[in-house]
């Protein structure tokens, strides 16, 4: 996902959205992140909040520039605060899930912008193996079953904390 590199510390946080975007034979949709702070990582597609767009339009509209993807209608699943530091600096998003109810298939030919995705895929979770605040994202749809204890493990060797909002 991409953030605000240079966002103050103790700011409001980044407003954002993802989809979880199911594919063909119950697999779900993410995408290789050249940018961001989870570069490097498999994510949903996700990114900031346009200033004239809602949460849902958001999530929509990352589904389809990231991942080709066109959801049909969309579920609020979760409201996460995700907050950690990358490259030295702190940065902090409050992220609004949403789950796609009808599967998509990336279309053949879609090329993702090579500057903020390095590659799209169709996988199930556990082959694919997203950053930890996915699998935690994940796991509370009920989409994966990521072992929570090394889910924990891992965003606090990142340096990440997931706090779910919406209970």
């Amino acid at each position: 996902m991409t953030t605000a590199s240079n966002q103050p510390v103790g700011s409001e946080p980044i407003m954002a959205a993802a989809a979880i975007v199911p594919g063909p034979e119950w697999t779900l949709t993410f995408v290789l992140l050249n940018s961001g702070v989870h570069t490097g990582h498999w994510a949903l597609p996700a990114g900031p909040l346009a200033a004239d767009e809602s949460a849902e339009q958001a999530a929509r509209r990352e589904a389809e520039t990231s991942a080709g993807v066109r959801p049909g209608p969309l579920a609020p699943t979760g409201i996460y605060d995700v907050h950690g530091r990358t490259d030295g600096r702190p940065y902090r998003f409050r992220l609004h899930v949403y789950r796609a109810l009808q599967p998509c298939t990336v279309p053949d030919g879609f090329t993702p912008d090579p500057h903020d995705v390095a590659e799209v895929g169709q996988a199930h979770p556990h082959d694919i193996l997203p950053h930890p605040a996915y699998m935690r994202i994940l796991n509370d749809a009920g989409l994966a079953d990521f072992d929570p204890v090394l889910v924990q493990r891992l965003l606090e060797t990142d340096g990440v904390a997931v706090i779910r909002r919406d209970r």
